[in-house]
């Protein structure tokens, strides 16, 4: 609130009593005359303390305080707008850079080709940045291999706070990897929204439904990826997702309940959780880093509803799953 220690040990003091002098305040308190001045002065000034004949009383904590409160607020208020107001201008800017008003560049094409895995995540980043309303994607990919979630994460996070809608489309079968569900519930805790297909289907990342990004080759992801920006093909893009989300099932009730097989990957975890002493052990067991490891257990505990990996194991045998 702007107070100063000092301030607030005599401002308490006052407190205690209807009013002191300076001089009784430095005795009181072991402090220098000129000190306690300028300090009074200075609570004068933020509307704690007032004078009143010859000495100073401390004004009620629920006016004072209150109105420091408020001038804290009032400030907060001001730098919201100030926030406000300059992501309101990120669309005139982002024209003016377009037309090259404010960097000599060439407009942005219609299709562009982006290959090396670096520079597609990097065009990913800026598409994402800048979106600021929806996002679709379809993964195809089953399991998802960890560096892929460690990139995906920082944004697909970064969309769901700053409150987009984001829907993902996932095969059932990256469903049965322990890491790939773990950061799909993630995902949905965060606010995303996830159904499952049985089939694989075409990988995308809507943004806006004003631009996409699609494989240069489906069979070969290596080749680099392609951004489209030609409404007509962006529109077809938008019209194969929204077909595909309608005919996806939530994965609550695709792999939910006693009836679903455990996984191979599941059941050795269970096992490397059982036998090793310490989680590094297990994760070297499983060639596994130690992060990922324990991620496929924190997966495991929530599936088995355990507060405990001790009680995650007896529960795994009570359903006959070691």
């Amino acid at each position: 609130m702007g107070v100063t220690a000092e301030e607030e040990r005599i401002y308490r003091f006052l407190l205690k009593g209807e009013k002191g002098t300076v001089e009784e305040i430095r005795q009181a308190l072991g402090l220098a005359g000129p000190d306690v001045r300028s300090t009074l002065e200075r609570l004068v000034g933020l509307g704690l303390v007032h004078t009143r004949g010859g000495g100073v009383t401390a004004v009620d904590p629920a006016i004072g305080v209150e109105r420091l409160v408020e001038d804290v607020m009032a400030g907060l208020r001001a730098r919201m707008q100030q926030a406000d107001a300059a992501r309101a201008a990120i669309s005139e800017l982002g024209q003016e850079f377009r037309r090259g008003e404010g960097v000599r560049a060439a407009p942005a094409p219609d299709i562009e080709h982006v290959t090396g895995r670096q520079e597609v995540w990097d065009r990913l980043d800026e598409l994402t940045f800048f979106a600021y309303r929806e996002v679709m994607a379809i993964h195809p990919g089953a399991p998802w291999r960890p560096w892929n979630i460690e990139a995906a994460r920082p944004l697909d996070m970064r969309c769901l706070r700053r409150g987009l809608t984001y829907r993902l489309i996932v095969v059932r079968e990256a469903l049965q990897d322990p890491l790939t569900r773990a950061y799909l519930e993630e995902l949905r805790s965060a606010g995303a929204q996830v159904r499952c297909v049985e089939e694989p289907v075409q990988r995308m990342a809507v943004y806006d439904r004003s631009r996409a990004v699609v494989p240069l080759d489906p069979e070969e992801k290596r080749r680099g990826a392609v951004v489209v920006r030609q409404p007509g093909l962006v529109a077809g893009f938008v019209d194969l997702f929204e077909q595909t989300w309608q005919s996806a099932a939530d994965p609550a009730t695709v792999d939910g309940g006693e009836e679903c097989p455990l996984p191979e990957l599941d059941r050795q975890v269970l096992e490397a959780l059982v036998r090793a002493d310490k989680d590094e052990v297990a994760a070297r067991e499983l060639g596994v880093s130690l992060r990922t490891f324990q991620r496929y257990v924190a997966h495991l505990m929530a599936r088995l509803d355990a507060g405990s990996r001790f009680q995650a194991a007896v529960r795994a045998k009570e359903r006959g799953w070691l």
